[in-house]
Order: C-alpha cells, then structure tokens, then sequence
C-alpha cells in the first residue's frame, strides 16, 4: 500500500461509482494504471466488494441492533449461528466481535411486530446460547469518509435517515437487489442482469437517488490488511437534545477516523463506529471526546469488531 493506493480508496468510499476515467484524472494516472492497481487491491482482497447505500427508511423499514453475549457454544455451533444470520434476508449485517458482547448483527423489520417475529425464529433455534442481548433501534446514522487513507478530515458521504416511505415497485426493488453488493458495474452490464433497457435503469437510478433511496456508493475494504481496527463506542449521556446530537456529530466528522454515528433508542443513547490502527490510537481518539464531553458523559461501553461476515444494505429476496 502506497499512497497513490490510499488515494484511490479514498475516493472510491466517497464513491464506488466513480469512472476509471474520473479516477484515474483525480489520482493523475494513467487510465491502464488505475485499472492495474485496482485489480491488485481487489485480488488481495483489500477491497472486498463495492456497496451501495440505501436507506430502509425510505423502503419502510427501521434499523435494529442487536449485540449478544453468548455461552456454551463450540465452533460448529457459532458456524451454525452466522450461517443463519448471513442467509436471513431481513439481516443486513452479521460481525463476531470482542469486549462485553460476541456478536452483533442488524435486522431491518416493517415494523416492532415483524421485527418480533424475525428474532424470534433466530431465538427459537439459538437462544440457549445467548446469556445476554442487548437491542436497540437506529434513528439515524451520517456516515463520514475515510479521511484517515489520506491526513484529511472527514466528511459527510451519506445520511442514513427517515425522510418518508417513497414508491418503490418491482422494477426498481429488481435493480436495487443487482446493484447492492456491485455498485461498481456498468449500466449496460445492470441492464442485461435486470432484463431493461439501459435507458431505464438510467433513469430508475437517477430517482432512486433523488428520493434518498440510494444515498451513495462506497467500498467495502479489509481493514486488517490496511492494519487498522474497528470500534464502536457506546455512550450513555446526560442532557441529550438537537444540540448536543449535533455537536458530537460535528465533532466526529472533524476527527478522521470516525465512520458513523448513531442516534439509538435502547441501552444506550448514540454509538460511534471508528476505524484506528491500534487500540493506543483509539485511545487517543477517546480521550480528546471525553474532554470535549465530559459534562455530557454518564458512561460508555467499548466493542471491538473482530470480523465481518455480511454488509448488505438491501438483502431482501427479489
């Protein structure tokens, strides 16, 4: 990784999407030589995939969070476990982590009663492994650019939030299934997968973007192989209003290392996903925000993410 590598991740997380052309003029390469290096960083699998973000909100559907303590499981077992999350077409997200909890994974449910019915089936199959669970529902999530690939600050890439249920019918749910987890292909190859014509997928993207059903496209990256970590920091806080949210918000997308921050209703008020090379510089990252906060912290709960096993933001069956 050198840092011509960087930059080229660096604007494929702002977006996956971007040309080879449009990349490669941004980098100063040639276009033969952008292709080259992607290929190698695909191939290594430091990108492990090109994403599209979509927002569930605006499908009608919430966000839960769900993060388990579990016992008296073998290897098979935990197998067993992320088999059947990853293969459930309600769960977005599927992580074996460390710290007070050994996994999470996200469930995206119509509604409380849905939402009941799904993680009742996983229970039925697994609850004697589950000693403790904790569950909480997302209200929304900016997410902010890998700043830290390249010494800059970050930036908002995307806001995860509830606008309204827009109308969205099969055509479009056809090409949101195909461009999920390939956000980089090419409009004619989406048109042959989706059986329309180029023209129309053309357009159906184009409004799926303007009604914030897709708010962005961005890369799914290795970080091990980068040598960095993920974190997520739960907090519990006094006072928390519009303007508080807002100031964490702010002070997160000046630090680079932050990639999300969640409002949440549960155990804990917000969340913040961070990405750093060691758990020292994570450290340091915590210390600043504590001083910044440190009238507004009641307590806070550290999780290391260990391994990601699914990152899909729209896994429902077509």
């Amino acid at each position: 990784m050198d840092a011509i590598d960087k930059k080229i991740l660096f604007f494929l997380d702002q977006n996956s999407r971007i040309t080879n052309k449009q990349l490669a003029k941004k980098i100063r390469l040639s276009t033969q030589g952008l292709g080259y290096r992607l290929k190698i960083l695909e191939n290594q699998n430091v990108i492990k995939g090109y994403i599209t973000i979509i927002n569930p909100f605006s499908l009608g559907y919430q966000h839960y969070k769900i993060f388990m303590k579990l016992h008296y499981i073998s290897d098979l077992i935990e197998k067993q476990i992320i088999d059947y999350l990853v293969e459930n077409k309600y769960v977005r997200w599927v992580a074996s982590t460390s710290g007070k909890y050994d996994m999470s994974f996200s469930i995206l449910a119509s509604s409380p009663t849905h939402f009941s019915e799904i993680y009742a089936a996983f229970e039925a199959k697994f609850s004697k492994y589950i000693s403790e669970k904790n569950i909480a529902i997302a209200l929304f999530s900016p997410g902010f650019s890998r700043g830290w690939l390249v010494g800059e600050k970050s930036s908002t890439k995307f806001d995860y939030q509830n606008r309204g249920v827009k109308n969205v019918d099969e055509v479009d749910k056809k090409i949101l299934k195909r461009i999920s987890q390939n956000a980089r292909q090419s409009l004619v190859k989406l048109a042959e997968k989706t059986k329309l014509t180029v023209d129309v997928v053309k357009y159906r993207l184009r409004k799926l973007r303007e009604n914030n059903v897709i708010t962005g496209f961005t890369i799914n990256l290795h970080l091990k192989k980068l040598g960095y970590e993920y974190y997520t920091l739960f907090l519990n806080l006094y006072d928390l209003d519009q303007k508080l949210e807002n100031s964490i918000i702010e002070f997160s997308k000046s630090h680079s290392n932050v990639l999300f921050v969640l409002r949440v209703i549960g155990n804990y008020d917000m969340q913040i996903e961070i990405e750093v090379k060691d758990y020292e510089e994570l450290e340091k990252n915590l210390k600043s925000f504590r001083k910044y906060f440190a009238n507004n912290i009641r307590n806070f709960e550290i999780l290391r993410v260990t391994e990601q096993f699914k990152y899909d933001f729209y896994p429902f069956a077509v």
